[in-house]
């Protein structure tokens, strides 16, 4: 039995140094989807940032970097920018609004509240979001004109926290349409399909993911397909995995290394 033990111990070391604990720089994901109604756009996600620390927003500079090489035409922000209120004790809502505002330019950008942002302070963070340059999109629909077309930006509030009201695309919109929220499920709609490309945070693709098992918790209602990655579910989406950690400090197993996605939506020939 001792024997055994020793084994398994010494199997688990292994699988945990090859997989790596995930403490390293972001990674930028990059994903393509093909459509006929936008015209080429070249997107980035950023979710679940869970700041703690300033030293987390120290970090940033690394994401600008990437940002600037990789040069999107929006920035997309999903969620939960608050980890722990010790936070507050030296850097306010505000600043890391300033901060993120600081990140996404020169570039158009919009965002959405998380379940960790309106745990904290629903009223608070919105109105930290005001006097920004980014535009918070809570269940409802902002305009912008890309590549010479105007595209319909749908911004849904966040369903694990209850914050999601129904939201219409307006007619006049047609396909041209991109939705993002916090939570995947609040994609989904009374046709239990998701209506737009759609993109969503939430989930950190499980944050502890385990070989065979998988990830352990994924705290979504979403389908399966959901909770990590590309989805097709009536329409195409995507779900960051995102930069940050919740509860547990530790990102560890297959597709949770922290990191945000750029999307290129490219027309169909």
């Amino acid at each position: 039995m001792r024997n055994r033990t020793i084994i398994l111990v010494v199997a688990v070391l292994v699988i945990c140094s090859a997989l790596g604990i995930h403490d390293k720089d972001p990674e930028v994901r990059e994903w393509v989807i093909t459509q006929s109604h936008l015209p080429p756009i070249k997107i980035a996600l950023l979710s679940d940032f869970h700041f703690s620390d300033p030293s987390d927003l120290a970090r940033l500079s690394l994401i600008k970097r990437q940002l600037i090489h990789h040069d999107p035409d929006v920035v997309l922000f999903a969620g939960d920018y608050i980890g722990s209120t010790a936070l507050y004790e030296t850097t306010s809502r505000s600043t890391v609004v300033q901060a993120l505002q600081a990140l996404a330019h020169p570039k158009p950008s919009f965002a959405v509240l998380g379940n960790h942002d309106n745990w904290d302070s629903h009223d608070s963070w919105v109105r930290a979001f005001e006097d920004s340059s980014i535009k918070l999109i809570e269940n409802r629909v902002a305009r912008l004109v890309l590549n010479k077309t105007e595209i319909c930006i749908r911004g849904l509030g966040d369903y694990y926290s209850g914050y999601l009201s129904d939201t219409l695309v307006p007619p006049d919109c047609g396909a041209r349409v991109v939705t993002m929220t916090h939570d995947p499920m609040g994609l989904i709609d009374a046709n239990d399909g998701v209506q737009t490309i759609s993109f969503a945070g939430h989930t950190h693709c499980g944050q502890i993911a385990l070989p065979i098992i998988g990830a352990l918790i994924v705290p979504t209602k979403a389908p399966r397909s959901m909770h990590c990655g590309r989805f097709k579910e009536g329409n195409t989406g995507i779900t960051s995995g995102g930069l940050g950690t919740s509860i547990v400090p530790l990102r560890f197993g297959p597709d949770t290394k922290p990191g945000w996605e750029l999307i290129q939506i490219q027309q169909l020939n």
